[in-house]
């Protein structure tokens, strides 16, 4: 029954109240307050346990917070619930590029470039543009290492 019925459908809350409380979080979180929207976001996310949005907000606000473990956990939760999310795959790669995790990045990153074909979605778009970073500085290392060596 848990994953036919989220808490919001058996409490009644309709899809507009819903919406308006996600809009309240996001709110607070592009304001900087992250204690209040995650208050909001978690409460969002037990109401409908099923919406990759919820959970991709919240993966926002742990990384803003710095934890990586718990922002890791929320976009995958996310991407789970929706494979076509993009900005959890690109955010959720920022933090395997910032944790030297290359390949993982790597794979997120694609994943996101492959999901935007016409090159028209934002999050793609700072996929790639993190892609040819990403390329330019293991080139300017290996160089080095190639430099040191003669």
């Amino acid at each position: 029954l848990e994953d036919r019925v989220s808490l919001a459908e058996l409490r009644g809350f309709t899809q507009a109240q819903m919406q308006e409380l996600a809009e309240v979080g996001y709110t607070k979180l592009k304001y900087g307050r992250l204690d209040e929207a995650q208050q909001i976001y978690q409460a969002l996310v037990v109401l409908d346990h099923r919406n990759p949005y919820f959970h991709a907000v919240m993966g926002a606000i742990h990384h803003k917070q710095n934890k990586p473990v718990e922002a890791i956990m929320e976009y995958t939760r996310s991407i789970q619930l929706d494979r076509k999310e993009v900005a959890s795959f690109v955010n959720r790669g920022e933090i395997f590029l910032r944790k030297k995790n290359f390949r993982r990045a790597a794979e997120d990153f694609r994943q996101a470039i492959l999901l935007d074909p016409t090159g028209r979605d934002l999050w793609a778009n700072r996929s790639r543009s993190l892609v040819i970073a990403l390329k330019r500085q293991l080139d300017a290392r290996q160089a080095r290492v190639s430099r040191r060596k003669k």
